[in-house]
């Protein structure tokens, strides 16, 4: 049968409780907060990407700009020259080849940008779930609250059957 609780023994619960109650609130705080961080993470590849694709449109709108005005030039030193024919068509197509693959270059290379920014995101948000985890991990639980709260209580137990017997 258990006597009275003692004014220690409410403090000691009281402080574990508390203790308990501090540290599951850094843990949401330290939750929120990790959220934030990845939502302006978020926010700020969102913006990258956007300027990306705008780098990479202009840089295709000049080349195909670059390879209508040396087609034009082709044309007009063949009509000068007087080379019409099969020389003429090799140097347009040329041209036209030529445009192609520094159009697929400037495509890859958006691409992978744009790539290399989602990997960013989704090691923002491990980092971020990571971060979360240990913060909850280091709260005390329920469990280790209990578990305080009851060797507390043994303990004072033990202490007022050793102070009554002796």
């Amino acid at each position: 049968m258990c006597g009275p609780v003692s004014p220690m023994m409410m403090l000691s619960i009281a402080g574990s409780a508390f203790q308990y109650i501090q540290g599951q609130q850094q843990a949401k705080d330290a939750a929120r907060a990790q959220r934030a961080n990845l939502e302006a993470q978020y926010q700020q590849t969102a913006e990258k990407q956007k300027q990306i694709n705008e780098k990479y449109a202009l840089e295709a709108h000049e080349r195909m700009k670059q390879g209508i005005i040396d087609r034009g030039e082709a044309r007009t030193i063949s009509g000068e020259s007087g080379a019409l024919g099969f020389s003429a068509q090799r140097l347009l197509s040329d041209s036209a080849m030529q445009e192609g693959t520094d159009l697929m270059s400037i495509e890859k290379n958006r691409a992978n940008a744009i790539k290399q920014t989602d990997w960013d995101n989704q090691s923002a948000q491990a980092k971020a779930q990571s971060n979360t985890n240990s913060a909850y991990n280091k709260a005390p639980g329920l469990i280790g609250t209990g578990l305080q709260i009851g060797g507390d209580i043994y303990s004072y137990k033990d202490k007022v059957e050793t102070e009554s017997k002796g």
